[in-house]
């Protein structure tokens, strides 16, 4: 029975969220919440170490591919002072963070400066070899350019 000027209940069940609204709502907030707050998140030392050195090793490593193939002579600068790698076959630079230290060791004949110094590959594949480390921290790695096969290789030192 219905008084004038009343309407019936809804009864249609379209009323209020179902349980499956409320936990998608609640997925799509946890994964904003966990995404921003990757952003924000600075990375350990001994990550930034172990990217800049397998970063720089994989750089040496596409000059001496570059060298061989094109016949030509591929040098890398490396400035201890801006931190930075600078190569020859007009590949952007590579700069590394201003907390990571570096040091160099290369052939005599490849030392620019007391800050700059040189490794350089052949065609035939070989380099004039050196040593570069890289640490922040506790946390150090070193690429190691053999002169004469010019392999490149980086490894974690303690």
């Amino acid at each position: 029975m219905l008084r004038v000027g009343n309407s019936a209940a809804n009864t249609s069940g379209e009323a209020g969220f179902t349980l499956f609204e409320v936990l998608a709502v609640l997925v799509i907030m946890a994964m904003t919440a966990a995404a921003i707050s990757t952003l924000y998140r600075t990375p350990s030392g001994d990550a930034q170490v172990k990217t800049a050195a397998l970063l720089a090793a994989s750089r040496l490593r596409d000059l001496r591919a570059n060298a061989m193939t094109s016949g030509t002579e591929g040098v890398a600068v490396i400035d201890v002072e801006r931190r930075a790698m600078n190569f020859g076959n007009g590949l952007s630079p590579l700069a590394f963070s201003k907390a990571i230290e570096i040091a160099v060791t290369s052939a005599d004949s490849e030392k620019i400066s007391p800050t700059r110094a040189g490794i350089r590959f052949y065609p035939n594949g070989s380099s004039t070899g050196g040593t570069i480390g890289i640490k922040l921290g506790g946390s150090a790695y070193e690429i190691r350019v053999n002169w004469l096969t010019g392999r490149v290789s980086a490894s974690s030192i303690q």
